[in-house]
């Protein structure tokens, strides 16, 4: 016999369990499904997780809306209240201070597993969540008004909705024949968490220049030391090079990519090399199915809103679903989710265009480009209404 749920949702990760939170807040039982096993062993500071997020106001708002965000520790949360970006083929940059933007602060840094462990242990209060974890999806098909899903253990479970948060590689998306338009960008993400040898001023830094492009996060610091997480797109090349370096090698190679502005004293955790992808589904709805988060799109991380765009996605699906569902409607209706993909789908391609229009931009290092982009950077500095737009577009509001 099948357990019935109102709302499936495939993957645990941030964009899965929020999703399952909000859904479960507004009375809708949720099956959460995700072959781990629903723990997460935390690391202690100064050894932070490689994976992090800028998280933005908006996705806090959402993610204060879940009553999650104040059970993330404090001391795993920074607050970053200044964005330094410059080239380093040239002598221009742009600088956003939240102070003279009128805003408490720009975003908050926390590290994905800390975020994702406190939406596990709220998950784990609301009776209307059932965790299927250590189970992965091996099948579905629809069945009348439902969509019968089968686990591997040979569990069967029965939902109006199943929502695929199940990542940039999802099982849903391919099994369900969504087509997906992709590329590779050409490069690899480097990421690790660094030491360095003063205070970051609470400043996420950005790097263009012929060492790729560097995002530079800032960590909290621990007894006087000074801790950040890196994310640096290379070729694929490049990549190799500076995996193969021993660590007093890559610290050098990483503190000339800084432009000296600090010394990188150490690193405190291995280097991963993520190839980099542009994925786009053609649509994000199908009768019974919706993609959200990586599932339905993944975007170069060099404005690091990957993890935002996702909430903004999470924000759309359960205000569409969470009506429907008070209208006594049948949630999992293509007509019903196709509200959903209006309210996403444009505000994603043009990030998408935005950010392969940027990364094309800085990639080059011809003279006269290179020029051109530093005289635009130099402009945007000294225009706060450009800036205020920025701003507004990339942080967001606290409206949830």
């Amino acid at each position: 016999m099948a357990n019935k749920y109102d709302v499936a949702v495939i993957g645990a990760g941030m964009i899965g369990s929020l999703t399952a939170s909000l859904l479960a807040q507004n009375n809708l039982s949720v099956a959460l499904i995700d072959p781990s096993n629903g723990c997460i062993t935390l690391s202690s500071p100064p050894c932070y997780d490689t994976r992090v997020s800028a998280i933005s106001a908006a996705s806090q708002a959402l993610i204060e809306k879940a009553d999650v965000w104040h059970r993330i520790p404090k001391d795993r949360l920074l607050p970053y209240r200044k964005m330094d970006v410059w080239d380093g083929l040239g002598t221009s940059n742009i600088q956003f201070q939240a102070e003279t933007l009128g805003v408490p602060a720009l975003g908050c840094m926390v590290e994905n597993a800390v975020l994702s462990d406190a939406l596990n242990k709220k998950n784990d209060s609301l009776h209307k969540i059932h965790a299927y974890f250590g189970e992965k999806v091996v099948k579905f098909q629809h069945q009348d008004d439902l969509i019968a899903i089968t686990l591997s253990s040979g569990k069967k479970i029965q939902s109006q909705l199943m929502i695929a948060a199940d990542g940039a590689h999802s099982f849903v998306r391919k099994e369900a024949g969504f087509v997906c338009r992709e590329w590779d960008y050409g490069h690899n993400a480097i990421v690790s968490t660094i030491e360095i040898d003063r205070s970051h001023e609470n400043t996420a830094w950005q790097a263009f220049g012929d060492e790729g492009i560097l995002a530079f996060l800032p960590l909290p610091s621990v007894a006087g030391r000074y801790f950040a997480s890196i994310v640096w797109s290379v070729p694929p090349k490049e990549s190799e090079l500076l995996c193969s370096l021993d660590e007093a090698g890559f610290c050098q190679r990483l503190s000339y990519a800084l432009s000296e502005r600090f010394t990188v004293l150490a690193e405190l955790s291995s280097r991963q090399s993520i190839p980099l992808k542009q994925r786009h589904a053609t649509e994000y709805v199908k009768d019974r199915i919706a993609l959200v988060g990586d599932a339905a799109h993944t975007i170069h991380p060099l404005a690091g809103q990957g993890a935002n765009i996702g909430f903004a996605d999470v924000k759309a699906l359960v205000d569409v679903v969470s009506n429907a569902y008070k209208r006594e409607d049948d949630i999992g209706r293509s007509i019903v989710l196709r509200r959903y993909q209006r309210a996403r789908m444009l505000n994603n391609l043009q990030m998408t265009a935005g950010m392969e229009t940027f990364k094309r931009l800085y990639a080059t290092q011809t003279p006269l480009i290179v020029q051109m982009r530093n005289l635009g950077m130099n402009f945007i500095n000294h225009n706060s209404t450009i800036k205020r737009l920025v701003v507004d577009r990339a942080f967001g509001d606290r409206k949830a």
